[in-house]
């Protein structure tokens, strides 16, 4: 199978700890400057970038005669050393790249198995690109395509349901607690935040969300959930057992400094976000425990994945047929 010239590069969890995946974790503004680096090469046709708190991944449709390493320009553009960390990345062309990106919209390649949020970030990621002006139409029908497979994944494959959300490991956690949990603040109004938040509403939680109040936009409380000024946290966070935070601010979000001369400070820690809003040395206090992404979601991996990847595999196979047929027309016409 030829797609032109289709490359993708990134750093995952199975190849980087989240100390090292956080110096790859990118804001919108951030993003966007990657893209505006990209443009100055001209043997670069167009491009899409996946970041989300388990990878960071570029796409890149180049020119027949381009042959460069997606991931080293990333490094260019973020300013990191190539060297430092060339490898800690896996490259993937062509078919492989279409297969990959399949697989990871219906979350087979997500640490916690079969989640249900990578689908939709690789379609914003899609969109970002495009309100960037920085894809082309070879990764526009890419994207689509293994979006549409990956729909067509989750609907006619049976993933696990005990572990296919970040939500659901953070209820299994706070069930077994040696302490029982009653009280839980989640940090971050975002798309984690209130989905954690959610789904604590429905288990016998009394759950508050930190809401900032200079946002002008309007703001989507959780039914169930009642809330602080996020200004407030540090003031009230002695009332909780336990805290959720799960924010893009590129600061922390529980300071050491700060949280240690809480009385009482919360025991349980749950750091939702990369990079990260918890600071690490609050795990060495006296009594605490710390959890992040990594420690969360553990080995997700289950006997039935190798079955499950080949009815994941014979579905895919449907939808690179058609990408072909479709790069087929497309060339036939540019000829």
């Amino acid at each position: 199978m030829c797609i032109l010239n289709i490359r993708m590069a990134g750093i995952d969890y199975s190849l980087a700890g989240i100390d090292i995946r956080e110096k790859f974790s990118l804001t919108k503004a951030r993003r966007g400057q990657v893209y505006e680096y990209l443009k100055q090469f001209h043997e670069i046709r167009g491009a899409v970038i996946i970041t989300t708190c388990n990878r960071t991944e570029i796409y890149l449709s180049g020119e027949a005669s381009y042959h460069g390493n997606p991931f080293e320009l990333l490094c260019g553009a973020l300013d990191i050393p190539f060297e430092d960390f060339s490898q800690l990345h896996r490259t993937r062309e062509g078919r492989d790249a279409f297969r990959h990106l399949c697989r990871l919209g219906c979350g087979a390649k997500s640490q916690i198995w079969g989640e249900d949020q990578i689908i939709t970030q690789v379609k914003e990621s899609l969109l970002a690109a495009r309100e960037a002006g920085a894809t082309d139409s070879y990764l526009e029908v890419l994207f689509r395509t293994a979006v549409t497979a990956a729909k067509k994944i989750k609907t006619d494959v049976h993933f696990s349901r005990l572990d296919n959300s970040v939500a659901t490991k953070v209820v299994a956690l706070l069930a077994h607690q040696e302490q029982p949990v009653k009280k839980v603040l989640v940090i971050g109004n975002g798309e984690v935040g209130r989905l954690v938040a959610q789904t604590l509403s429905h288990h016998p939680y009394e759950v508050w969300m930190t809401l900032r109040q200079y946002k002008h936009s309007a703001v989507e409380v959780v039914p169930g959930v009642q809330t602080m000024d996020y200004a407030q946290r540090y003031e009230r966070m002695h009332e909780f057992d336990a805290v959720v935070s799960a924010t893009l601010s590129p600061h922390y979000t529980v300071e050491e400094a700060l949280f240690s001369h809480l009385t009482p400070y919360p025991r349980l820690l749950i750091d939702l976000a990369v990079p990260r809003d918890i600071e690490p040395s609050a795990a060495f206090l006296p009594g605490v425990r710390l959890y992040d992404v990594d420690t969360l979601a553990g080995d997700a991996v289950r006997e039935d994945h190798a079955k499950l990847l080949r009815e994941i595999d014979a579905i895919i196979d449907k939808y690179e047929a058609d990408f072909e047929k479709w790069l087929s027309y497309k060339e036939a016409v540019t000829v």
